[in-house]
């Protein structure tokens, strides 16, 4: 026996095996040919539907997937080496129809849907223990089976029954290929769940378009009467108003009604009027006196009657012009003798301002000049000093500009002087006149050229 085994070991040597498994690779030395006896060795067990693919010099063993089925509230566990959803489901004994609703790991798929990446798919599930699964594949296999129910979509009063899946309304529906528009009725609501032979109502509302004009706009409405579907959309019709087709015309999906505005409004326009200051002369008042009647300013009002058709204005006619109030002039009686001293007219004059100013008064005298001096009493535009003649600030108020100065009457800005500056204002007498005009802070009116 010892000579046999001897022999048996020089005829019969061991051979070197490498095990492949689980992502580890093991060298196995032994004369033994038996692949369980090999798996052994290396100390790898073979469960429920692993394939064992053999190359040379070496086995690689190739794990079924773990499966869970979840379906008619039963859970199902296997473990499986097919491709696509529906070998699995084949594996297990379960059908589903075309309408049940299926997930792989929490995403929906069809059964044909593959399990591995790669044309493995495509490979009938009987035949994949003949061939080395290429690519990672799922750790897990959990398919979840909803079973789709009957339902019934009754849609503008036209029932057809359907079998949905879905959790939800909405989602059923659109699996239905029911289109929702803008306005659609849908009871009950979309998000409610969707029940075995549950009725849906589905009203599609009508889509009008409506032209006013060159505008037009698109508004979604039940009503079955054109004029409740306008009344709806917030368009009030006028008397002599105008809509094509007519008004009892039946709503209709995708027509086009049009609006044409044939009406007449009023137009008022307001305008004020600012009061104006006017100079009247009075023969009671003597020197400088003047007397001040207030006036008020007026509103001008014209009303226009407007002709519009189709949204386009083709007449305007005024149908009433006046002043409701009407502005009263302010008037400023002034002393007549004091326009023949000072030869200012102040025919129609207009104030254009009020400015606030200090005012001082002078004379040739006291300009300090001798009146040996060839201008003596000679202003800066040339003429002499005299009653109506007034220094100012150039800057202020422009040379030659017309006044009235509160107190003193008509002049004219026709001098100037070092030591009038800003709003101040220095009145002219002639020499041997007792000034008689005012001092101090004083209103001067700015008259119009």
């Amino acid at each position: 026996m010892a000579a046999a085994g001897i022999l048996a070991f020089f005829v019969l040597p061991p051979k070197r095996v490498f095990i492949e498994a689980d992502g580890t690779r093991k060298l196995v030395v032994s004369r033994n040919t038996d692949l369980n006896s090999l798996l052994k060795l290396a100390g790898v067990s073979r469960e429920a539907n692993d394939v064992v693919v053999r190359d040379e010099g070496s086995y690689r063993v190739e794990r079924a997937v773990p499966v869970t089925v979840e379906v008619d509230g039963k859970l199902m566990t296997w473990r499986t080496r097919a491709g696509t959803v529906q070998a699995v489901l084949d594996e297990v004994g379960v059908e589903a129809s075309p309408y049940d609703g299926i997930t792989f790991n929490g995403v929906e798929v069809g059964v044909r849907e593959s399990l591995y990446p790669g044309p493995l798919a495509a490979i009938p599930s009987g035949s994949l223990a003949s061939f080395a699964l290429q690519g990672a594949g799922p750790d897990e296999v959990n398919l979840n089976i909803r079973r789709a129910v009957p339902f019934t979509i009754v849609e503008d009063g036209q029932p057809i029954t359907f079998k949905s899946a879905r959790p939800t309304v909405a989602m059923a529906l659109r699996d239905a290929g029911i289109r929702l528009g803008p306005a659609d009725e849908v009871f009950p609501a979309l998000t409610a769940e969707l029940v075995a032979g549950q009725e849906v109502s589905v009203k599609h509302a009508s889509a009008v378009t409506i032209r006013t004009g060159d505008s037009s706009r698109v508004v979604y409405t039940h009503q079955r009467v054109l004029k409740d579907a306008l009344a709806e959309a917030g368009l009030s019709l006028g008397p002599e108003d105008r809509v094509e087709p007519d008004l009892d015309a039946a709503v209709r999906n995708g027509m086009t009604a049009r609006l044409v505005r044939v009406a007449g409004r009023s137009l008022i326009e307001r305008e004020d009027v600012v009061r104006k200051t006017v100079f009247k002369p009075d023969e009671n008042l003597q020197g400088s006196q003047t007397r001040i009647v207030q006036g008020r300013d007026g509103l001008h009002v014209r009303e226009y009657r407007i002709v519009i058709e189709d949204g386009i204005e083709t007449e305007r006619k005024l149908i009433s012009d006046k002043f409701d109030p009407e502005p009263v002039d302010n008037v400023i009686y002034y002393a007549a003798s004091s326009v023949r001293a000072t030869g200012v007219r102040p025919d129609n004059f207009q104030v254009q301002k009020v400015e606030r100013m200090y005012a001082t008064w002078y004379n040739a005298a006291s300009s300090g000049r001798p009146d040996t001096d060839p201008h003596y009493g000679i202003t800066a535009s040339g003429v002499p000093v005299t009653r109506g003649i007034v220094a100012v600030d150039p800057n202020v108020i422009p040379l030659g500009t017309r006044l009235y100065v509160a107190g003193y009457g008509f002049a004219v800005a026709g001098d100037t002087g070092g030591g009038i500056v800003g709003n101040m204002i220095d009145l002219g007498y002639p020499d041997g006149v007792t000034p008689d005009g005012p001092t101090g802070w004083i209103d001067v009116f700015i008259l119009a050229p």
